[in-house]
């Protein structure tokens, strides 16, 4: 393919992701979950945060990233988005849900992604983390939501999420979209707060949204195994 061929397909490409797709993604959204069965668990996990309106990082798989949103709960809130191509896309969905996207990553722009995330907690925001993202490896924790922590001494709340059906694509992530009607469960794992220097808090958060992750399963598949 000629290079100005290819330079149309990018230029309509953008054009789908930022115009034309994020209204009817959003719409998918709300109507997906409309249907679905949610039970949340862990709620005094995060109980405090909400009552006690403090604001705290949650941290999640990339692969559970669609339906997050409902489980992000606070005032101000602001999402770590990267500047890959699904980003824009991100952006633009997350702003009709009320929150803010703070655009970086740990691989392109991360030390502005930082200074931005550090002055958004100083005003009060809650942050959402994908310590897998934004290319993986997937499900290993990298350090950088470690380090927001440690820098604006926020806790790291790891939440996990299972669906009883629904289809995981053939993404590095096993990106996961609930199939319509079926049950959904979100779960609240205990605060991690970064303290020590000399700990291991990336595989801390690891084992904590994997940990997680088991517990919502259980809780779906409750009565069947």
């Amino acid at each position: 393919m000629s290079l100005k061929g290819r330079f149309s397909i990018k230029i309509f490409r953008e054009f789908l992701e930022t115009k034309v797709l994020p209204l009817p993604s959003y719409f998918f959204i709300r109507l997906l979950w409309a249907t679905l069965k949610v039970e949340f668990s862990g709620l005094d996990n995060i109980k405090e945060f909400c009552d006690g309106k403090k604001n705290y990082i949650l941290a999640f798989w990339h692969g559970t990233l669609l339906l997050m949103i409902y489980a992000f709960k606070g005032d101000k809130r602001t999402f770590l988005v990267s500047f890959h191509r699904d980003g824009e896309l991100i952006t633009k969905i997350i702003k009709r849900f009320g929150v803010v996207a703070t655009r970086g990553s740990s691989t392109k722009g991360g030390a502005r992604a930082l200074l931005l995330l550090l002055k958004r907690a100083r005003n009060g925001y809650s942050i959402a983390f994908t310590p897998d993202g934004p290319r993986g490896p997937a499900r290993k924790s990298q350090d950088g939501v470690v380090e927001l922590a440690r820098l604006s001494k926020l806790p790291v709340i790891p939440i996990g999420f299972f669906s009883k059906k629904c289809k995981k694509f053939n993404s590095w992530d096993s990106f996961i979209v609930p199939y319509p009607f079926t049950k959904v469960a979100f779960h609240y794992g205990k605060p991690i707060y970064i303290k020590d220097e000399d700990k291991d808090y990336a595989k801390e958060v690891e084992e904590g949204i994997n940990f997680a992750e088991e517990e919502a399963k259980k809780i779906v598949l409750r009565g069947l195994i």
